[in-house]
């Protein structure tokens, strides 16, 4: 059954070892059959806010997909299969460019073909399996709807009739084409492909007739999408391993993204621009959209004194001449020369040029209603004559920057009437002195502003490296790979020279500053094997970066709170991240010339290296504390669920750290979020749980059930529970010192006695979660998670 072995081959591709009555067979339904969609009652609400309403679907691991009506504003449909998560990514679609309305039906005809047509009878789309023994139709693991035979063969799958999405186990084959979506391109009414040629992979942006392939020495008429490596035999790109379910999008701005789904409830993150070792930013076609100058990663207009930006915060949609030329007023047209530029595809340019004078290339656009701008290439050997390209709006108007003088590139603007001349001639007259006087103001702001903020960074003593907006840009390949995100920005993928960085692009303007000055401060200038490795900063106009060492297995909450229980963290595991936790907040608090509170202790600012190694991240929170104050007072930071009760009066010690600590050691042992609205009502709040627990001496039934390992261990993982207990006293006075747990998870010393069971406050009693639960504060008063 090929269906099934392509289900299975999903399995083995994802490195998934499952005993097999844990894959539920597809879901298949038979001919005769028809659905209206007017008539469908089961709806699913995705959660980025659109719906589907589904014909079948299959679950898997924690993963459900389904087939059947997708809508995003509920009045047209596409007939599409669907992965149910964040973003809703769409794998596949039967009618992407031509949505139904409600009374649209589709039949699966006895004859075994299965046709989407309007109430009329007008045919919208049908697979053509009309009298080809057809048995049924299923949809599998991996996404394919499948209409198979009596002998469970595939007769027609959606695999063989990619859209714009590749799901890992799929192939790209000769006929085949992944083309962009048209709703969103910045042409869109043409096309971005990519399909197979018998030599490589052939890359085409319809608009410029421009075409690039990737090329191979073996030819195959298909290209294989597969765990780690997508291509042909002999020449193929390099993807990471798949951790869980992988699908490959060609996207609107004309590049190849890989995603990997990250569970029920969580966007599917982002892990490669698959194409970027072969195409640089100025290569596609698409980077600067419509009048736009690529320029070494940046886009602009031809001039700014004709043209402006589409869109002024995203420069790569393109450009619009201030003043659009019609041919009503060609008689006022003119060309303005751009210099050092030329169109962005040579060997489109030559493919498409005519030979010319320049005089008759330029008169040819002026008389030429349709021409928007030209390029002249003046011959080699020096006269006059040259290659012309005129181009209009069916191509695309897209410049490259091209240092050689044998380039002239001129684009078409509408010129002043004498009345517009006139006009402003009176308002520059009239605004000349206003001019003089802001201009004088404007000097005396920016000096005030660049004493007020570019000292900063000049008295922060032993500063880290500090980088160009660009140098970072080129680094992450213009930010394209991310690792995450939170409420103070995101954090992207790079590399300088051999070294693999994460860089954190800080969002908002006060309240970013403020994380950001404190971050640099803090974490500049101290270093320990528990800490992340601040390697520089950026700090220009508005962009405030923050550069730090890679770690490859990501931050700490991804392993203990895992989607599927495939992978689970071995106990010895678990307990060294721990010691590696309180290692790196025992130096902070007792061993820096100034005690810093974190006061962001959460599982999400964990890092974790290749050895599993823990190192503390994220100071955007932390508080300086001279050694001579007992407490300091200071506004309610932090992140809900892992605040200490003291918070409730603002005056604070480094030993709200060490209830958060205590917080994420539970977590750990537990395997589960300290505040999980998923549980049963009485089970929401662990720290109650485990209050209720250890006084009624029942901790081990607390331990995270995936890990047979931690059950082998019990003795020792209840004893750590104790001392997670210790470090959650009410009383913070009652807590120990960092360096006091990290000697008792070191062996050096022991604790003396059971800690009170007392970990939750009395007077929590009107912002409670669950049963008994402690003080929450609501979300208004904390930091998003980051």
């Amino acid at each position: 059954m090929l269906h099934v072995d392509m289900s299975m081959a999903i399995l083995l591709l994802l490195g998934l070892s499952f005993h097999l009555s844990v894959v539920a067979q597809p879901s298949a339904v038979a001919p005769p059959n028809s659905w209206k969609v007017s008539d469908m009652q089961r709806i699913i609400d995705m959660d980025n806010g659109s719906s589907i309403l589904p014909i079948l679907d299959h679950r898997i691991m924690s993963y459900k997909t389904y087939f059947g009506f997708y809508t995003i504003d509920g009045y047209s449909f596409v007939l599409s299969i669907v992965i149910f998560g964040l973003q809703a990514p769409v794998i596949w679609s039967a009618n992407p460019d031509n949505p139904v309305n409600p009374d649209a039906i589709l039949n699966f005809t006895r004859e075994g073909d299965l046709l989407l047509h309007y109430d009329n009878g007008t045919m919208v789309w049908s697979t053509a399996t009309r009298s080809k023994s057809v048995a049924g139709m299923g949809l599998d693991v991996s996404g394919n709807l499948v209409i198979f035979n009596q002998d469970n063969s595939s007769i027609w799958q959606s695999f063989d009739h990619p859209t714009d999405t590749l799901v890992m186990g799929q192939s790209l084959c000769t006929g085949m084409n992944l083309s962009v979506m048209t709703s969103n391109t910045k042409w869109p009414s043409d096309r971005v492909y990519l399909s197979v040629q018998w030599n490589g992979l052939l890359y085409t942006f319809q608009p410029a007739f421009y075409t690039k392939l990737f090329e191979t020495n073996t030819g195959s008429s298909c290209s294989y999408f597969r765990n780690g490596t997508f291509g042909f035999p002999q020449k193929i790109f390099s993807l990471p391993f798949a951790r869980s379910l992988q699908y490959m999008r060609l996207e609107p701005d004309g590049h190849l993204r890989l995603y990997e789904m990250q569970g029920v409830g969580q966007d599917s993150l982002m892990v490669l621009d698959v194409l970027r070792t072969e195409m640089k930013f100025c290569d596609y076609p698409m980077a600067c959209g419509n009048y736009g100058v690529c320029s070494k990663g940046q886009c602009s207009c031809p001039s700014f004194s004709d043209f402006k930006f589409q869109n002024e915060r995203l420069p790569s949609d393109g450009c619009v001449p201030l003043s659009i030329p019609s041919c009503n007023q060609a008689q006022n047209q003119q060309l303005i020369q751009v210099n050092n530029v030329s169109y962005f595809s040579n060997s489109v340019f030559l493919l498409l040029a005519s030979s010319t004078s320049e005089i008759v290339c330029k008169q040819s656009c002026l008389t030429s209603c349709d021409c928007k701008a030209v390029i002249f290439q003046k011959n080699v050997y020096g006269s006059d004559g040259g290659y012309c390209l005129l181009l209009s709006d069916v191509m695309a108007i897209l410049f490259v920057d091209d240092s050689s003088n044998r380039f002239s590139a001129f684009v078409k603007v509408q010129g002043n009437h004498p009345e517009k001349r006139r006009t402003s001639i009176i308002v520059v007259s009239s605004i000349a002195g206003f001019c003089l006087i802001s201009i004088l103001v404007c000097v005396a702001v920016w000096k005030k502003y660049k004493k007020n903020e570019e000292p900063l960074f000049d008295i922060i003593p032993g500063i880290p490296k500090r980088f160009s907006f660009h140098e970072l840009e080129v680094a992450t390949g213009h930010f394209s790979v991310k690792l995450g995100g939170g409420g103070f920005g995101s954090v992207f993928k790079g590399k300088v020279g051999m070294q693999t960085i994460a860089v954190k692009r800080l969002e908002g303007l006060e309240q970013g500053m403020e994380e950001f000055l404190a971050e640099v401060k803090t974490i500049g200038r101290i270093h320990h094997f528990n800490l992340i490795r601040l390697v520089g900063f950026c700090a220009e106009k508005s962009n405030k970066i923050l550069v730090y060492e890679y770690l490859s297995n990501g931050s700490l909450d991804k392993w203990i709170f895992p989607k599927s229980t495939v992978f689970s963290l071995s106990w010895k595991t678990r307990r060294d991240i721990i010691l590696g936790i309180a290692r790196g907040l025992s130096y902070l608090h007792e061993e820096c010339e100034q005690k810093i509170a974190h006061l962001d202790i959460k599982p999400q600012n964990i890092l974790l290296d290749d050895k599993f190694s823990a190192k503390v991240s994220d100071f955007g929170l932390s508080k300086m504390i001279n050694r001579e104050q007992s407490k300091v007072m200071t506004r309610m930071r932090g992140t809900r669920g892992y605040l200490a009760p003291e918070w409730l009066g603002s005056k604070i010690t480094e030993k709200a750290d060490i209830y958060s600590f205590g917080i994420v050691m539970i977590e750990i042992i537990c395997g589960r979020e300290n505040l999980d609205e998923t549980q049963p009502e009485e089970s929401i709040h662990l720290i109650s749980l485990l209050q209720e627990k250890a006084r009624s001496g029942q901790l081990s039934d607390l331990v995270d059930s995936s890990s047979n390992d931690m059950r082998l261990h019990m003795k020792e993982v209840v004893e750590l529970m104790k001392l997670a207990m210790w470090c959650l006293q009410v009383d913070s006075s009652r807590r120990p010192l960092m360096s006091t747990i990290a000697k008792v998870l070191e062996g050096v010393m022991g604790m003396e006695e059971m800690p009170d069971c007392t970990l939750v406050p009395s007077f929590a009693s009107n912002n409670t979660v669950g049963s008994g639960s402690s003080y929450v504060p609501s979300e208004s008063h904390l930091s998003g998670p980051r």
